[in-house]
């Protein structure tokens, strides 16, 4: 397939950058590369699921919530979020999708795979497609063309009948309005916290700590923990056997010309004098006029960094206005065309910004320049030496895999081709900490298997790894003595906590009695403070993000109102009174109807697709595995 599209005009790219097209249609299908294994998770509509499929989908899940959450991702974490059903339901979700396209008759062809693939991006060598880049980046992660393209065609399919649904979900005006009065009103609000620190009088008995531990001892379970064997196969173990020639050189600085062109940059300071986008046009003509006097005194010979430290009003002010070094498409449009018109030395007048006015002083210009293929010599051969190597260290870790299909062979195939083979001690999903930042890629990789089982090759920090749990520990709950420290400082903070809602309440039934709310809060010795105005989805004034406090805060009705009880909150328990309620400018609705009719449309679109998804899942025969239901 598509073979006129190959015979068309290569370079090496890194795998991930593969990768970043790829995870793009993981819910319509690309990532199954392989032929499907026999093992199932999913039966639907007679259409089988692989557990390689799954794992993918599962370790994918994991990876991006260890991206969002760091080393606190733990099995409770883990399971609460659901990680196993929600790889299921994807995959499910995807074949039911596909399914659909093909009852409705609906069909990619060849010729629109290929127009999908050569308007990507990295498979483009000065804007055009490059069949040569193509095959190589296809080559680096061990796909070939056939195969993507199967994948690329599925991705297609799906994006057509998702368009189609969601082509039924619309945003009514009065919608839009909704929700820019909804989301831009302000409050005010009065407030007292009751904070659990301020109470420290608070020290739990041997016998509560014995008791709470007792109510509570699932939540100090350990967590579960393997033992490991694997193989590395590192591509730096590997450069000595590559060797680079002078053609090759030579096509991949051809090839990949961009990448030794250095566009024109500029080195820039700045005055800044702020203005809201929404300003009327006195307020506008006022800090145009300030900054055509900063201009002045600037081109009469002031130092123009002590102008920026003066006047300036952006964030750059303290360091004299310097911006540093830049190229022009990483400045807003108005602010670069103007600063890469000027010569070194030269001060403009006011150029306005949707952040104000600026006069701009460039102190040095850097025109566009390419290296020669001389000059980039050492830096071509150190990147091919570099993915030569990682190639042939995949080769060789690709011919070990093929030889370990029983539960000794890793160790015994090991000694034959005299590899050395590694043996951790127990580890958490956070991994051993002998791999360092890999730890959790390869902790991720080793829960996903069986004791005994040997993974597949997987690329973890560059190198290649085949990984063998021989142990799996079960996670338990430690006798009492060995937490007894974390139990006596959680059941203080309970204690402290129970004391902070006491003294909330006593108030909040103080106020219910007509009691004044400053009064009150003297009686119960705690201070009265007030937010300011601010909206839904603004932080809160000296709190920051509270969702309770903001829900509660534009609970309140009108003016004196006060929350009906305590609101349990970051810093503590919350009484609230509503000292203002504003409602938003009239005049600020126009600039975002469109943005928001774009946003409310996407909400929509989502909500439409994943319905009717459901709805055809619910007519859909749906088998799963036994040990995959939970």
């Amino acid at each position: 397939m598509l073979n006129v599209m190959r015979k068309q005009a290569g370079s090496w790219m890194i795998k991930v950058i593969l990768f970043a097209i790829v995870i793009v249609f993981v819910f319509w299908g690309v990532g199954s590369f392989r032929t499907q294994e026999a093992t199932k998770v999913a039966v639907v509509n007679d259409e089988i699921i692989s557990v390689a499929e799954y794992r993918r989908t599962y370790n994918n899940l994991i990876d991006q919530y260890r991206q969002r959450f760091g080393s606190s991702l733990n099995d409770g974490m883990i399971e609460m979020l659901n990680i196993k059903k929600q790889a299921l339901d994807q995959l499910i979700d995807r074949t039911i999708l596909l399914q659909e396209a093909r009852k409705l008759d609906l069909r990619v062809s060849d010729a629109e795979v290929a127009e999908s693939i050569m308007r990507t991006e990295i498979f483009q060598n000065n804007g055009t497609f490059d069949n040569r880049r193509y095959q190589s980046i296809l080559a680096q992660v061990h796909l070939t063309p056939e195969e993507f393209e199967a994948d690329q065609k599925n991705a297609l399919l799906g994006e057509k009948l998702t368009r189609i649904v969601m082509g039924a979900a619309k945003v009514s005006e009065a919608e839009v309005r909704q929700w820019y009065d909804w989301q831009n009103t302000a409050v005010n609000i009065d407030y007292v916290v009751f904070e659990p620190a301020r109470y420290t009088d608070i020290h739990p008995s041997a016998e509560a700590i014995a008791a709470y531990f007792a109510d509570r001892k699932e939540s100090y379970k350990t967590d579960p923990m393997v033992k490991v064997r694997y193989v590395v196969f590192d591509p730096d173990a590997y450069k000595d056997q590559v060797k680079v020639d002078e053609e090759e050189i030579m096509d991949y600085y051809d090839s990949n010309i961009d990448e030794f062109k250095t566009e024109k940059s500029v080195e820039a300071r700045h005055v800044l004098i702020k203005l809201d986008p929404q300003a009327d046009a006195e307020a506008d003509l006022a800090a145009k006029a300030r900054a055509e006097e900063i201009s002045t005194m600037a081109k009469d010979g002031q130092d123009f960094a002590e102008l920026a430290k003066t006047y300036s009003e952006g964030p750059t002010k303290d360091r004299g206005g310097y911006l540093g070094k830049f190229q022009q498409s990483q400045m807003v449009k108005p602010f670069a065309d103007k600063a890469f018109s000027m010569a070194a030395g030269e001060i403009s007048e006011p150029v306005k910004t949707q952040f104000g006015w600026h006069v701009i002083k460039v102190e040095s210009v850097e025109e566009a320049s390419t290296q020669t293929i001389e000059q980039s010599r050492e830096k071509i051969i150190d990147t091919l030496t570099t993915r030569k190597a990682r190639n042939l260290a995949y080769d060789k870790a690709e011919q070990f895999y093929e030889r370990c299909y029983e539960k000794d062979d890793l160790v015994n195939n090991a000694k034959i081709l005299d590899l050395a083979v590694k043996e951790t001690g127990p580890f958490s999903r956070r991994g051993p900490d002998e791999l360092g930042s890999d730890k959790g890629t390869f902790a991720t990789a080793a829960f996903a298997l069986q004791t005994d089982e040997i993974s597949d090759i997987q690329d973890i920090g560059g190198r290649y790894y085949l990984i063998q749990p021989t142990e799996s520990i079960e996670a338990a709950v430690p006798e009492m003595e060995a937490v007894k420290a974390r139990v006596e400082a959680d059941l203080t903070k309970k204690m402290q906590a129970d004391k902070a809602r006491e003294g909330a309440e006593a108030m909040s039934a103080d106020l219910r009695a007509g009691k004044p709310f400053a009064e009150s809060a003297a009686a119960h010795g705690v201070d009265v403070k007030q937010t300011g105005l601010f909206t839904r989805s603004a932080a809160i004034p000296e709190i920051g993000s509270d969702q309770a406090f903001t829900q509660a805060a534009f609970g309140l009705s009108s003016a004196g109102s006060t929350s009906d009880g305590p609101i349990q909150g970051s810093a503590g328990f919350y009484l609230l009174r509503l000292s203002e309620r504003k409602a938003p400018a009239a005049d600020g609705f126009e600039p975002e109807r469109d943005g928001i009719r774009s946003m409310l449309l996407r909400q929509k679109q989502r909500a439409v697709i994943q319905d009717w998804i459901e709805a055809r899942r619910s007519d859909s025969q749906v088998a799963i595995e036994k040990e995959y239901l939970e």
